[in-house]
């Protein structure tokens, strides 16, 4: 019939300790997709919150002028802060809603208004991103 199995006590200390090195590297290889699927995700916010930001002061440079801020109530008088939806009155554009926008505008150098725009990311606030520029005109 076959051989009796009597004689086996169980398994040796070489075969456990060779099954827990296999299992140590299958799940190392898993925790390194984990951790890079992890950083791809801050990046991307990271990068979201960067092109926003850029586009907001590409924006200001372009279509706001002294004039224009000077005679808004929104914005009267230097210093001034404006949210997401006092700079899209400013603007007469919207903006996303899953973003937080502030534009800080200050007394530049000689002739000049220094606009500060951050952006936070409002579902990860560990995710923002702040530009500065000038208007000139």
């Amino acid at each position: 019939m076959g051989k009796k199995l009597d004689d086996q006590k169980g398994i040796t200390l070489l075969e456990v300790l060779l099954s827990i090195v296999l299992l140590v590297i299958v799940l190392t290889s898993f925790a390194g997709f984990y951790t890079i699927s992890n950083v791809c995700e801050k990046n991307e916010d990271k990068i979201s919150t960067t092109q926003t930001a850029q586009q907001i002061v590409n924006i200001i440079e372009l279509e706001l002028t002294r004039d224009i801020l000077s005679t808004s109530t929104e914005c009267p008088s230097l210093p001034c802060t404006l949210n997401e939806d006092k700079l899209a009155g400013l603007l007469d554009r919207s903006f996303d809603n899953t973003q937080k926008i502030l534009v800080s505008f200050n007394n530049g150098e000689v002739g000049l208004i220094r606009v500060e725009v951050s952006v936070e990311d409002r579902s990860n606030p560990d995710s923002s991103s702040r530009t500065f520029t000038y208007i000139r005109r």
